[in-house]
């Protein structure tokens, strides 16, 4: 839970509905703020935030690179508390998250 953030809205210069969660991750001195839709949160030249923008896969792959056990066993623990495999939880994830199923299946 991100707190005290509010008062940074009115400083972003991203998309106008966005705006919020880009507070939010600078508020909490967040690295990476992970999205689908990077094109709402673009900085503007001379920004002064160390935020990086990164999508899902992308980002999944480094947590991946990191430690890759770890991973396997989130996912094992997600498909277990949802009652599939693992395999099926992939198959689900595929859709949104190509690049990172693909990462795992190939291994």
């Amino acid at each position: 839970m991100v707190k005290d953030y509010k008062p940074l809205v009115a400083q972003m210069t991203n998309d106008l509905k966005d705006r919020h969660v880009l507070a939010a991750a600078i508020a909490c001195r967040a690295d990476h703020l992970v999205t689908f839709n990077l094109k709402h949160f673009l900085s503007p030249p001379g920004h002064t935030h160390e935020l990086i923008g990164i999508r899902p896969s992308a980002f999944l792959k480094q947590i991946a690179g990191l430690d890759r056990d770890a991973v396997e066993q989130r996912l094992a623990e997600q498909a277990s508390a949802i009652g599939v495999s693992v395999s099926d939880l992939l198959d689900r994830l595929a859709g949104s998250i190509p690049g990172f199923v693909s990462l795992l299946r190939n291994a």
